[in-house]
């Protein structure tokens, strides 16, 4: 999704005036039904994972009450078919329950407020597994800012870092105003932003294992301090470990204990991961970029003297 320009947006009463009514004052006359078949889920959906089982469930619950809650759907074509901005699990819910037609809304929306919507009301669902929640949220921050989704991390250390420093600078002015639509965001989504960057933000970078298994039940925290281990076969046997009901005091002192393998330490780890990035580095402001690159001359030269 590309980005936008920046533009004032109440979000809030977007979202309530495009979402509202569809869960609990739609009006009949807005209110239609559609042929499942002419409907088909928007492409970049925030929501990558459906537990089959959960789908199993709704399914039922929709053979025996039907889909209570309308999706929220967009004319996308000429043909007659809608695109799904929100309700794609209620669809295929439906369809796995062999209904042939679900209640719809249908609301004009053009591409940024249609991906707008759709990923703010995954985010204020709570079955969203951590790893959707995090992607959604770098994705939603990407537009609001008007950036590239991968530039998200440096932008959000630039603000807080800012912040921190407030000197009155052409920086710091740039700072506050994203600091403002960021606070604005997250008092629709919940939480904040500074929260996100320092404990979900990072779930985006964990090794491939870790995250298949958080999507499969691994708790978030046990998930964080797994993800600090740099060897795949250790990760592994800690995962083992967690499923079985280790606790995070008890992982952490299975990665202490002294082993035939050396583990790499958690603070080599997260640079590694953070010099892989290297854009990260070129987005810093020119002070601490400099510094990064003087630490890295001594390093090469103390590893290779």
């Amino acid at each position: 999704m590309p980005a936008r320009p920046k533009r004032p947006l109440d979000r809030k009463s977007i979202f309530s005036s495009i979402l509202g009514e569809a869960r609990d004052e739609a009006s009949a006359s807005d209110v239609m039904t559609l042929p499942v078949t002419a409907l088909s889920p928007m492409t970049g959906q925030p929501r990558r994972q459906f537990d089959e089982r959960k789908l199993d469930e709704l399914a039922s619950s929709i053979m025996a009450r039907g889909v209570l809650q309308p999706l929220i759907v967009r004319r996308k074509t000429a043909d007659g078919r809608y695109e799904i901005v929100a309700g794609e699990r209620r669809w295929r819910a439906a369809h796995r329950a062999g209904l042939t037609e679900v209640p719809v809304i249908v609301r004009p929306l053009d591409d940024h407020e249609a991906f707008e919507v759709a990923i703010i009301e995954n985010l204020q669902r709570t079955d969203l597994d951590p790893i959707d929640r995090a992607d959604a949220t770098a994705r939603l921050i990407a537009v609001e800012l008007g950036i590239d989704v991968a530039q998200v991390p440096a932008r959000l250390s630039k603000v807080r870092a800012e912040l921190r420093r407030a000197k009155e600078t052409t920086e710091y002015r740039q700072a506050l105003e994203d600091a403002e639509r960021l606070d604005a965001m997250f008092r629709v989504i919940g939480g904040s932003w500074q929260t996100y960057l320092v404990h979900h933000l990072p779930i985006l970078r964990f090794p491939h294992d870790v995250l298949t298994a958080m999507r499969e039940g691994l708790e978030h925290a046990k998930g964080r301090v797994i993800a600090r281990v740099a060897d795949e076969e250790v990760r592994g046997h800690l995962i083992g470990l967690a499923v079985r009901g280790a606790t995070v005091e008890e992982l952490r002192a299975e990665i202490d204990r002294p082993t035939g393998k050396a583990l790499v330490p958690g603070h080599v780890a997260r640079v590694r991961s953070a010099l892989a990035n290297w854009q990260r580095i070129e987005e810093l402001p020119a002070r601490r970029r400099r510094a990064v690159e003087e630490l890295l001359d001594r390093l090469d030269r103390l590893l290779n003297e």
